[in-house]
Formats: C-alpha cells, structure tokens, sequence
C-alpha cells in the first residue's frame, strides 16, 4: 500500500520506514534441495492466527484448538489449497437466542445447547508471477475494479499520491503489429465437472458472448469456454487449481450467483477466476422473468418454463459474472441511456440489448407491449460492454508505462463523451439515473407500461401457475413477485423527486458533474406516485387468489406498499436536498413546501372533495401523521424507524446542522 516506484532516494526512505507485520514465526526443521528451509505448518492453521481467523463471521469467541485439525492439502504449481476442520467457542447467550445480540446473524440457527461451532475453512495461497505485468491506470469514468497504493514517487505534484491501477487480465498479441490478432495466451474458461449436462452449451455461449468486445480491443478468440475433461480423460484437473479458470455450480438454495478474481496488488493482474453459479438463482431469474416479460413471451406464461427459455436465462447469467471476473464492476447508469420507445421499436433490443451494459441490474425489458412486433426482452453485451473492455485492454504499443498510457486512455474517453451509451455510475439512491432494477431514459414512461404489464399477469396467474395436485405455494411466491415488482417501479420514480444526476467528467470536459432533476421531471414523479401508489393500487386485490394464499393479510399488506411509498418521499436526506436546490437555484426548481403541499393534496383528497374515506386510505393517511411525528420527534406511535429516521438521526449520521426542515413539517401538521 505504500510505495515509491522510481529509482530516487524517496524509494530508500519508504523501504526504510515501512515494515511488515510479522504474522507468524516457524522453526526451520531441516534444509531440502538448494538450501531451501523446511518448516512445520500446521499450527499456522490450527492456531487463532488473526489475520486468518473467522470468528467475527461465526460471532464466535474463539477458535478451540483442541477440536481443530488439519483436512485436505493440494499443492499445484502456482498454488497450495488448505482445508482446516475448525471449531468455534460461540460467545455466551445473550437475550435468549444463543448469540451474541439480538441482531447476530448466525444466532438464529443456533441450537443453544451447542458450545461450539465446527466448519470448514479453506485456505488459497497464490504464486505471484515473477514478471510482473504493465498496469493500467484506472479512470472513474470507465468501470473497473482496482488495486491501489499510496505512491511517494511522482514527485510532480509536491504530494502523496494515490495511485489506481484497473483489474484485468495479461492480454498481448502474438503479431502487435496486426489491427486484430490472437493473444499469446488466451483466457481459457472451463465448465467445471458439476455444472449440469443440460446447461453446458449455454454457459459456454455465456464465457463466449464476449469475444465481440475483445475483437474491439483488438483480439481474436481471446476468450474461449471449454468442458472441463472428465476424471477418465485427465485424472489430474482440479478446478482448486489457479491455472484453470472455471464456471462452478454449487447446490445451494442461495437465489444468487458471483463471479470473484484473484489478482496481483501489485498490478492488477488477474490470475485465475471462479464463476460460482447457485443452484437456485434459476428460479430468481425464472421469477423475474415471468414479472417482467411474461405478458408478451407465451413461453413464459406457463410454469415451469421450458429448458429451452431457462437456457437462455442461464447463459445471461454468466455472461453477467464473467463479466465481473474480466474486471468490471456493475454499471447502473447504462440502464438510463435508452428512450423507451426504443425498448418498444422492432428490433432494438435484439440488436443493442435492455441496456448498452449486460452489467446493469437491467434484468429483462418490462416495458414492451403485447403486440409489440419484433421485440426482445434479454439483456446481452452491449456497447458500452465493447467499449470498456476496449480500453482496458487494447495494447498502447508505444507506451512503455502506466503514465505513459494516460493520454490516449483520456482521448478514448473523450471520443465518446457526449453519448451517454458509454457512461458509467455506480449505483446511487440519490441519481435516478443509477439505480438498480430500472429501465429507460424515463421512470414514468416505464412504470407506466411496467404496471400495465402487471395489471396483465394477475388476472392469469392462476392459470399460468397451475399444475395438478400441487399446493398453492407457487402462487404465493409470484403474486408476492408482482407486487414486490410494483414496489421497484414506485421507487424509480420516486428517486426523481430531490434527485441529483450526475455525469463523470474531468477537467477539459464542458458541463458540471451533478445537476438536480429538471423541475417538470420531479412533479411528474409526484403526480405519478399520487396516482399509482396513494389511490390504492386494489387491482392488486383478486380474491381468487387471495382466498387460496390467506386468511388475513390484504390490508396489511396494502398499508405496507403504501405507507413505504411515502416514507420513501418524506425522507430526511430527500427533503435537504429539495431546500439546497431552492436556496442555490431559486424558483426554477421544485420546492420543499411544493413537494409537501401535492403530498399533503394526494393523501387528504377527500377533505377538498368529500366522500367516505376507505380502509386503505385511512391507513395511508395515519402513516402520513405517523412519518410527520417521527421527522418532528425521532419517533412515531411504533417506535424508531430505522429506514426513515427522524431528524436528529438523520443530520447526525450524515454531519450535518440542522435545516428548515422540522419547521416545514410543523407547517404541515398545522
């Protein structure tokens, strides 16, 4: 972490001064070939060594080294894998549940008889090359994970610098003078033993789906998936080993998959990646896809789905966790970049995808129409897919170092400045240009058609999930789907009122980083939710399917959606947000007191416009009171909220002095 990488005497001060913590100390046994020293290690493993202990994830007090023993050790050429069978004290019951607090993560599965815990730690310790490679250096405006370092060096700016090189794999060609050429080495991917005969092929299209974006970068079959060789063929393959990168499988009812990389600190350089793919995360996908695309794909209108259909939603999932372990983060501003007539127009996401990033939590295109004609609904790697793996990887021949590159680097970069196809953000609660699960350019325009959509599943459902003899358990689980679906259209266009985009810039660059949401954005976002979530959205109650799925619920559960929605408005940093954009902008924006008073309108309409007042907007209008308190005194009729606090948590979490805010909520409730 700290270096000074010149030949300058800075360099002999920072060896001089930074020393390295000893971890353990071993007795040399004997002396093997060329005098090299033999030592013991087994105590370094079943001792409580810190630095590799795993009591803070167990909330454990202790590793017992009386019930602790060495397992299984592999040694490869690169790398040496250790299985230690660990035991655990646990710490002394607390409140009754056998951890140590009432928010343990493991107490709940505790039985509190048990004075320890026993598990499998498994060790990796990597060679590092002996020539390292030529870094990169990472840019916030092109997503890549990073390595860095406090550099003493680069004396040229009279300071410490922190230096950031990207993660990303040793890529050269064997002709560098060719525009496209195959790699010296390319990355070999492997479909690992386990992964299921029926889904081979399309985790196989998954790893080869990016060999475009490596044409782009100037290379030719630089990625290739391969079936790993079976135990007759090659007695030897090991996936633990570092030289074989693999996609695994693992049987888990975890509704997930990850896609992790070992690198070299000192460069960058990825050495070895495992795609592990869940078990399970074939109904999350299966699940989404049916909220999102079912009423325009008959495939999905029956459950289970086809092989064929789950196929294709596997390969975009790894194509999604490779693409992680290529060295790319996830890049939630790619989902904002399209019109959403273009999701709609034949054609389109076919060729371009859902969104130009296939690492987007874009999932499938929720927003076009039965008799859309020639729509497509799948994410896949885009352009801005081809464009980051471009820059990262493309050789700069002429440059013989990481500052030597940053020109050029900075000139692709500017070559695509104004297109936001090839803008990155992270994902952010406060740009609605960044967030998770959303897409198209405008969240009301999708909402719009997402909620039609959903109006179009429930009436079916039944039908869609039917099989007989079975319980009603998978008609429980998508109903909770459609509304949970509903729940993330509120809250795009929710993250328009107060919102701050913001657009990755440099200096060179025209325009400002971050601008507030234009003010006709932000009431059509307030309109929406009045019209969408504080009239009750009661197409959601069907009683065909509520009197098979519970006896109570459908009040509660409906004060839940709409009272979250609320809350979500009336947060504290939402509302500063709305006084500083009036105080620095003045009246071409939309106001705290605005935004209060078509709250106060939608939840209170019947006070203006007479009629009986139903259960659903009672309870719409208690929470409104409720959230008021809680924003005037920390806490309302329940107790502390912690997804919403109160004021004084909120300016005290954030370091922050106090605003108009509690004056204009004391106004509200006048």
């Amino acid at each position: 972490d700290i270096r000074a990488e010149v030949d300058d005497p800075i360099k002999v001060a920072v060896e001089a001064t930074s020393v390295a913590p000893i971890i353990h100390i071993f007795e040399i046994k004997t002396y093997g070939e060329g005098e090299a020293p033999v030592i013991e290690v087994s105590s370094f493993f079943t001792a409580d060594v810190q630095e590799f202990s795993a009591k803070d994830s167990l909330d454990a007090e202790a590793l017992d080294d009386k019930r602790t023993l060495m397992g299984e050790v592999k040694t490869f050429p690169e790398n040496i894998e250790t299985r230690v069978l660990a035991t655990y004290k646990l710490k002394k019951p607390e409140n009754g549940n056998g951890g140590g607090g009432p928010q343990s993560p493991t107490a709940i599965r505790r039985d509190p008889s048990q004075s320890g815990v026993t598990v499998v730690l498994h060790h990796s310790m990597v060679r590092l090359p002996d020539d390292p490679m030529q870094p990169r250096r990472w840019d916030e405006r092109v997503g890549f994970f990073s390595v860095g370092f406090n550099d003493y060096g680069d004396d040229s700016e009279h300071e410490v610098k922190r230096v950031r090189y990207i993660t990303r794999w040793r890529l050269e060609k064997k002709d560098p003078g060719a525009e496209l050429s195959e790699p010296v080495e390319p990355i070999v991917w492997y479909v690992s033993r386990e992964v299921p005969e029926k889904w081979r092929q399309a985790t196989l299209q998954g790893i080869e789906d990016w060999q475009p974006a490596f044409e782009a970068a100037g290379f030719k079959n630089a990625i290739v998936g391969k079936i790993a060789p079976t135990k007759e063929e090659d007695p030897d393959w090991d996936a633990e080993d570092v030289r074989y990168t693999t996609i695994r499988w693992l049987p888990s009812a975890v509704q997930n998959a990850f896609g992790p990389h070992v690198n070299d600190p000192r460069t960058g350089e990825i050495l070895e990646a495992d795609v592990r793919m869940f078990h399970n995360v074939m109904k999350l996908i299966r699940d989404w896809y049916f909220v999102q695309a079912s009423p325009s794909d008959p495939r999905a209108q029956k459950l289970p789905v086809s092989d064929d259909l789950m196929a294709e939603l596997v390969r975009f999932v790894v194509a999604h966790e490779v693409g992680h372990s290529l060295g790319l983060p996830h890049n939630m501003k790619a989902s904002s970049a399209y019109p959403v007539d273009s999701l709609r127009a034949p054609g389109f996401v076919c060729r371009m995808g859902v969104a130009p990033s296939i690492m987007d939590y874009a999932r499938f295109n929720y927003v076009a129409q039965p008799g859309d004609e020639g729509a497509c609904f799948d994410p896949r790697v885009g352009p801005y897919d081809d464009y980051s793996i471009m820059w990262g990887y493309r050789p700069i021949i002429e440059a013989d170092s990481p500052d030597a590159e940053m020109a050029t680097l900075n000139q692709w970069i500017r070559d695509v400045e104004d297109d936001p196809t090839f803008w990155f953000g992270d994902p952010s609660a406060v740009d609605p240009t960044s967030l998770t699960e959303a897409i198209g350019s405008d969240a009301m325009e999708a909402g719009e058609l997402g909620i039609a959509n959903l109006k179009r599943i429930l009436p079916s459902l039944m039908d869609w999930t039917f099989e007989e003899g079975e319980d009603w358990s998978e008609l429980e689980e998508l109903y909770n789907q459609v509304t949970g679906q509903w729940n993330r259209y509120m809250g795009h266009v929710v993250a328009n009122i107060g919102g701050v985009v913001r657009t990755r810039r440099r200096q060179g660059q025209s325009g400002v980083i971050y601008q507030p949401v234009p003010e006709e954005t932000q009431r059509r976002a307030m309109q929406f939710i009045t019209d969408e979530a504080f009239a009750p959205p009661t197409w959601m109650i069907d009683e065909e399917i509520l009197g098979r799925i519970e006896n109570v619920g459908t009040v509660e559960r409906m004060r839940r959606l709409q009272v979250g929605v609320l809350n979500n408005v009336l947060q504290a940093g939402r509302m500063q947000r709305l006084i500083e954009a009036e105080a620095r902008f003045g009246d071409g924006t939309y106001s705290l007191t605005e935004m209060m008073t078509d709250v106060r309108s939608g939840v209170w309409t019947e006070l203006r416009a007479g009629g009986s007042i139903d259960t659903y907007r009672r309870n719409l209008q208690r929470g409104h009171l409720e959230r008021l308190d809680e924003l005037m005194n920390g806490e309302g009729p329940s107790g502390p909220t912690s997804s919403f606090p109160g004021l004084d948590e909120y300016f005290t979490n954030v370091n922050l002095p106090q605003s108009d805010i509690r004056a204009v909520v004391r106004g509200e409730l006048e």
